[in-house]
């Protein structure tokens, strides 16, 4: 079984890993080309998926990507000097930053699987 600080570190890593992909094809596949480049990522997926979903995927672009996956790793990083390394049967991800941040590693972690 993994650790908490192996999720937090996996989750962050895969965000890095495809955001640096997406960024790669939002630079230069030929889906992107017709939208203006600050907008591209927005506007395309916006267009391409229609709906909330589209809102929703549109919103998580590879900056915000990798701007979360940083955020993971500061988790990490003040449970580590805080030694508050492993949450207790108190902490939940509404009291707690570390027991959020694993929520959302293991959901990244399960859809990358």
């Amino acid at each position: 079984m993994t650790n908490p600080a192996d999720e937090l570190r996996q989750a962050a890593q895969t965000l890095m890993d495809l955001a640096d992909a997406a960024q790669t094809d939002l630079d230069t596949g030929d889906y992107w080309k017709p939208y203006a480049p600050a907008t591209a990522w927005r506007d395309g997926l916006t267009n391409g998926m229609g709906g909330t979903s589209g809102d929703l995927a549109a919103v998580f672009s590879p900056a915000t990507a990798h701007a979360l996956a940083l955020l993971l790793r500061g988790v990490l990083s003040q449970a580590h000097e805080s030694g508050h390394e492993e949450c207790s049967s108190w902490c939940s991800p509404e009291t707690c930053d570390l027991s959020a941040a694993l929520a959302v590693a293991r959901q990244i972690n399960a859809a990358s699987a």
